[in-house]
């Protein structure tokens, strides 16, 4: 991809498939850049030396921002450049001194010099998230298309800058369902500006072009780079969202070091008054209770609402999740305002990093609500908001220990 081309010309203003594809990704972490291999990019977002999940966050969050809204790279540069300065991910350090949520790998020597941000590094980071994203897109827009162009030409971008075995690839026909294209689909190496044009036979004809047949020989000629010999759209079109199972990681910080006090050291004014609660399925039935549910969470036509949060984020809410807080039916359905109370005026938000059993990452806000009864009985709300928006909820009333093992991560917001 030419290094000042508007993002929005080649891949259109709001191509939906290519957004989603960097939507959707896990995090993970990684010291070197080949600790997360081929296809593993494709559901895992990582930058080498990226340790610290916020820093890893906030390059996404750019990234995202340039393809939703076609930013250049000098745009992303200037955008991202300070956040990662302020936060010391810039210029050469130790290894020991890289910002970090995680130890140090055990065959990194300490001492080591190593770069992290630079305009350099940006940009590799800049092309090739956007080139494999723009791949994986233009990769199903030709599947979805396959029956009408069932071929697909190698395209190189011909000039000084053109890697010989790129070029000797260029205007080579191969059937689509090749399974040559597992191992040559562009881009094939860093940098790499290649791509593929969908064919069909009134474009052989006119173009007076042969389809070739996909062999070993040619794989090798193509040589691609260490970490390139696989397919990108086909990994991305085969997506697997499974990422495994999530828990609390628990290398990270805690209200102890925010100097935050214990909820059971909390005097009671810190404990807010109960709202009006619903009443109980049981007492007025299932219809009932889902309009006033719907009332209270302001659920439109389409099934769903935002609610505005003290952090200034929205919750979202559907219909399908929030029959959760009712469908075991067992009183607890009644408390449901103590959600909308929580987001509102929340006692603490934590942005805390949850790690799954597959190894991927992703933060998850976490508020917490202090509420107390007539009878100066406490209760606490534990909202989770998933990293799509939507929030699970539990209230535990009386569990004081429980509620402060949960407090970890980046405080964000305190009372």
């Amino acid at each position: 991809m030419p290094e000042n081309v508007d993002i929005k010309l080649i891949i259109g203003l709001k191509p939906e498939q290519i957004i989603a594809y960097l939507k959707r990704k896990g995090y993970k972490i990684s010291w070197d850049w080949e600790d997360t291999w081929k296809e593993a990019h494709t559901k895992a977002f990582t930058v080498a030396k990226g340790m610290k999940l916020d820093i890893l966050s906030d390059i996404r969050n750019e990234l995202q921002k340039a393809i939703d809204d076609g930013l250049t790279y000098q745009q992303f540069k200037e955008n991202l450049q300070p956040i990662l300065k302020a936060k010391g991910w810039w210029g050469k350090v130790k290894a020991k001194d890289v910002p970090s949520d995680f130890p140090l790998p055990e065959n990194v020597d300490p001492e080591k010099e190593i770069q992290l941000g630079s305009p350099w590094r940006l940009k590799t980071i800049y092309r090739t998230n956007i080139d494999v994203a723009y791949a994986s897109g233009h990769y199903k827009a030709m599947m979805d298309n396959i029956a009408d162009r069932p071929y697909w030409m190698y395209n190189a971008v011909l000039d000084s800058n053109t890697r010989p075995s790129h070029r000797a690839l260029h205007g080579k026909v191969f059937r689509a369902d090749d399974p040559i294209w597992d191992k040559i689909y562009p881009p094939n190496d860093w940098g790499c500006r290649c791509t593929v044009i969908p064919l069909d036979e009134d474009d052989l004809k006119e173009m007076n072009l042969k389809v070739t047949k996909g062999n070993d020989e040619l794989v090798d000629k193509l040589k691609p780079g260490k970490g390139w010999d696989y397919n990108p759209g086909k990994a991305a079109l085969e997506f697997d969202n499974n990422f495994g199972n999530f828990s609390q990681y628990k290398n990270q910080p805690d209200y102890t070091y925010y100097k935050r006090p214990s909820i059971k050291e909390l005097p009671e004014d810190n404990f807010l008054d109960i709202p009006e609660l619903l009443p109980s399925i049981k007492k007025v039935g299932l219809k009932s209770f889902e309009k006033q549910i719907k009332q209270l969470f302001n659920i439109n036509e389409d099934g769903f609402s935002l609610i505005n949060t003290k952090d200034d984020d929205k919750a979202l809410f559907t219909l399908n999740r929030l029959k959760h807080f009712y469908e075991k039916q067992d009183g607890r359905e009644q408390f449901a305002p103590l959600v909308l109370n929580t987001l509102q005026n929340p006692f603490e938000v934590y942005q805390t990093i949850y790690k799954s059993d597959k190894d991927f990452l992703e933060f998850r806000k976490t508020y917490f609500g202090l509420f107390k009864d007539n009878k100066k009985r406490p209760f606490f709300v534990v909202l989770k908001m998933e990293k799509d928006s939507t929030v699970f909820w539990n209230a535990l009333p009386y569990k004081f220990s429980d509620i402060d093992k949960l407090r970890k991560g980046i405080l964000i917001y305190k009372k």
